[in-house]
């Protein structure tokens, strides 16, 4: 992935302070979007693969992620669930 999500140096060019940040604004208020967007894209391909027959541990040594992640990435929780289990 070479391209970064957000161009910041085009967000760092304009000129205008109040317009700068009403674009930084604009992009904050779309990243929890995004982040629900491309968990959704990830658990989905990760159950693409376990219908394959991928076993947890081959996902896991090709995402370069622990098994247990993977497993849980498949049933949908997310880091916020495994902070609210630790509280």
């Amino acid at each position: 992935m070479d391209k970064p999500l957000v161009d910041l140096d085009r967000l760092r060019a304009i000129a205008d302070p109040a317009e700068r940040a009403l674009a930084a604004g604009e992009v904050l208020n779309e990243m929890p979007n995004l982040a629900e967007e491309l968990r959704k894209l990830r658990q989905a391909a990760v159950l693409e693969l376990r219908d394959a027959g991928w076993s947890y541990a081959q996902i896991a040594e090709r995402l370069g992620l622990h098994r247990n992640r993977v497993q849980q990435i498949a049933q949908g929780f997310t880091s916020k669930d495994r902070r609210r289990a630790n509280d």
